[in-house]
């Protein structure tokens, strides 16, 4: 059984031979996908279009890339209004990688538009939420998902839905709250949901390993500098993979 990894590499500066150096490293790891964090760029201003362009045409169309700006209030790394950032996600979308992320809990105008914006451009998006301090219940999880899947279905195509990501993170504070993300994976990949959940932190690494051989849509991993507490290497993700799943 195949199990995706991706590799979420963070964007520190606009100098093209950094970046480049940075993601020939990681294409030599082979991952599945290549998550460009944008919001560690020391200055907001390079991130433009040359640069995008740039960076996706020695990933894609090898493998997807995936272009996030997270929010600072799901662990982005910069505070800019949400028009300033809104004007980011729409040059990040203008590229057109193969996906963007954007919060669940992002404004409902923001969300909506960059919904049109990324179906005109044939562009997935995965709707994320990250819990810094705990892991919900299986029951209230279930209850976010499904009222946000929901919302979904009552303003966009049906196809949309069903092709679209969902990625719930959350933080293990002991090994148990391991359970929810696989129990998530499980029941929402049946169903046929893209699916992707696990826990940050030390407790947490057992359901970043073990999300996808309950169904999760694929895992993360990092070349170099993490982007999430408790987040493995590529190395690692890969080594595990093979002694407990193949």
């Amino acid at each position: 059984m195949k199990f995706y990894n991706c590799v979420a590499l963070q964007v520190r500066t606009g100098d093209l031979r950094e970046n480049e150096a940075n993601i020939r490293t990681v294409l030599e790891k082979n991952p599945d996908l290549i998550e460009l964090r944008f919001d560690y760029i020391d200055n907001v201003e390079d991130i433009t279009q040359d640069l995008l362009e740039h960076l996706l045409s020695l990933i894609q169309p090898k493998i997807p890339a995936i272009f996030t700006f997270r929010d600072p209030s799901e662990g982005g790394q910069m505070e800019i209004s949400q028009e300033e950032r809104f004007k980011v996600l729409k040059t990040l979308i203008n590229a057109q990688p193969r996906y963007l992320d954007i919060e669940m809990l992002s404004p409902s105008q923001i969300l909506s538009e960059i919904i049109n914006l990324a179906v005109h451009n044939k562009i997935i998006l995965i709707f994320s939420y990250h819990n810094f301090e705990q892991t919900f219940t299986y029951e209230k999880s279930v209850e976010m998902i499904n009222a946000f899947i929901n919302k979904l279905f009552c303003n966009v195509d049906a196809k949309i839905v069903e092709e679209s990501v969902y990625k719930i993170i959350f933080t293990a504070q002991v090994f148990k709250d391991n359970l929810v993300p696989i129990k998530l994976c499980k029941i929402y990949s049946k169903e046929g949901y893209r699916i992707i959940s696990f826990c940050m932190e030390e407790p947490g690494i057992f359901s970043r390993i073990a999300c996808v051989m309950a169904g999760a849509f694929f895992t993360y991993a990092s070349v170099n500098e993490k982007t999430a507490p408790g987040q493995i290497s590529f190395e690692e993700m890969k080594e595990f993979q093979k002694l407990l799943f193949s």
